[in-house]
């Protein structure tokens, strides 16, 4: 479905980083590769998350440049969703 209007400005930011730092396959560090923006809509207001993205450098590795994404963004809201998990439930 479309949206027909913008979405409205977040009311407070968190920034979620990886809790695992090394590479699950390999054991050597994982870089920040990127951060990606979430807003989530929950019952306290709109929240901006700063998903800090890592990938494997280690281009002998199976999981060479597959995202790694935070943890936490599972407790905030399901994939591809805009509501948290509190407007869900």
């Amino acid at each position: 479905m479309v949206r027909k209007s913008p979405q409205p400005k977040a009311t407070s930011s968190e920034v979620l980083e990886c809790v695992q730092q090394n590479c699950p396959s390999c054991g050597k560090p994982m870089w920040n590769e990127y951060n990606n923006l979430r807003r989530v809509r929950t019952l306290k207001g709109v929240i901006q998350l700063l998903l800090k993205i890592r990938r494997c450098q280690n281009s002998s590795c199976e999981r060479y440049k597959i995202k790694y994404r935070p943890e936490q963004e599972g407790s905030w809201a399901l994939p591809q969703q805009e509501f948290g998990l509190d407007v869900i439930a």
